[in-house]
This record gives C-alpha cells, sequence and structure tokens, in this order.
C-alpha cells in the first residue's frame, strides 16, 4: 500500500502557524486537504505578518528512496509548486545518487493537483524517470 502523506501549515484562529500531518489513502484525501485549506484567511495574513502556511506532500520509503511535492499558497488559488524526487541516494551523500528536482512554478490549484496524483499512480522510480534531465 502507497504511503503519502501531507505536511501543511495554517493558522487556526489566532497568529502563530500550526503544523499538521496527516496519512493518505488516495488522491482524492490529498485534494480534499488542498480544497478545505483556509486560503483567503491565510494570503491576508501572510501579507500582514510576512510568514505563510503550506503544503508538503511525500511518498517514500524505507530504504531513502521519496518523491515529494512542496506547494506554497501565493495567490488566492495558485502557488508555487516543486518536485524532488530521489530515486537512488548517494552513497556517504555524494557518489552514484539518482535525483530529480523540477520547479513548476506558479500553478494553478487544478494544475498543482493533477501533479500531486502522481503521487498515488507512479512509482518513485518512474517519477524519476519522466523528471531527470
Amino acid at each position: 500500500m502507497r504511503r503519502v502523506k501531507v505536511y501543511y501549515q495554517h493558522r487556526d484562529g489566532g497568529t502563530e502557524l500550526i503544523n499538521y500531518e496527516k496519512e493518505l489513502q488516495s488522491y482524492r484525501e490529498a485534494w480534499d486537504v488542498i480544497d478545505h485549506y483556509p486560503w483567503d484567511k491565510e494570503l491576508e495574513l501572510f501579507e500582514a505578518l510576512g510568514e505563510g502556511g503550506g503544503f508538503f506532500f511525500i511518498l517514500g520509503d524505507e530504504g531513502g528512496k521519496c518523491a515529494s511535492y512542496q506547494l506554497t499558497p501565493i495567490e488566492n488559488n495558485r502557488g508555487l509548486l516543486a518536485l524532488d524526487v530521489v530515486s537512488k541516494p548517494a552513497t556517504f551523500g555524494l557518489f552514484g545518487g539518482k535525483s530529480a528536482s523540477v520547479d513548476f512554478e506558479l500553478v494553478s490549484i487544478p494544475e498543482a493537483k493533477s501533479h500531486i496524483k502522481a503521487l498515488f499512480e507512479y512509482s518513485i522510480d518512474s517519477l524519476y524517470e519522466k523528471y531527470r534531465k
């Protein structure tokens, strides 16, 4: 079974960011987390306080292989999206690793959801093959 976790932050009535963590069983659950994020309120507080929340979706295993998307809200219903994939961890952190990073820049929420859905449909290795340069 796929183990995708989401870590995200937003405020809950105050000015302090609160950390949340949830294990997801399907991409629909991931979409639900995004849909229930308080976009308007968080963007307002980001402007006022200079600090904002965001999302970190990660698919990983015990061998150090992982794929993760980071979604940072920037505008209402738009955010910065980045992907990091480690298909093979480097020996001693230096040699023989296989990794890829992609900055999708500013995307709409439907575009972000489409990308995040891949964590539930593809393996870490196939994501690496798709995005390696």
